[in-house]
């Protein structure tokens, strides 16, 4: 085979699969899209059991007084989503795989930010997230999530964890 012939499938970038985008007002936006997140998380172990959710809800309201979520990488094994931050019970999602990015719409005003802070900040300590777990095989759940807080303008990492202990057969 010529190497001129190599077909342009090995330049294309491997991307996580998409199991769902929910179509959204023209007033609120996807802060980063699944190419930006393929890319910074491609090294992870658990790249290839990834999947990405762009999701919202009618009722989109925060959890706590003027903050939401915006995105969220999560470990669920034979368990719900986070108890914390329950976006499958609030949402009325269906789990779909053991590794499970969700990205939540913002205002259109302020997606240029919080794009940034998920480029600068987010995705990096998601890429730290996942490699300290490739070896987590533990049921329950385990979330990273990034939050806004509209008193304050910033974006706020939390973590939350619902591990059963290991235990020795």
């Amino acid at each position: 085979m010529k190497p001129s012939s190599m077909g342009a499938e090995e330049t294309q970038p491997i991307r996580i699969p998409t199991l769902s985008r929910a179509k959204i007002s023209r007033h609120l936006s996807y802060p980063i899209g699944a190419e930006r997140i393929s890319e910074s998380l491609a090294s992870v172990p658990q790249f290839a059991e990834l999947k990405l959710l762009f999701y919202s809800s009618k009722f989109h309201t925060p959890l706590r007084s003027k903050e939401y979520e915006f995105l969220r990488v999560e470990y669920l094994n034979d368990a719900k989503s986070g108890e914390k931050w329950p976006i499958a019970n609030l949402y009325g999602r269906p789990l779909q795989g053991r590794w499970e990015i969700a990205v939540q719409p913002v205002p259109r005003v302020l997606r240029h930010s919080i794009n940034q802070y998920i480029l600068d900040s987010a995705l990096p300590q998601m890429r730290h997230w996942l490699v300290e777990r490739a070896q987590l095989l533990q049921r329950g759940s385990d979330l990273l999530a990034f939050f806004y807080d509209e008193e304050t303008e910033e974006c706020i990492p939390r973590h939350a964890a619902n591990l059963e202990p290991l235990r020795n057969h």
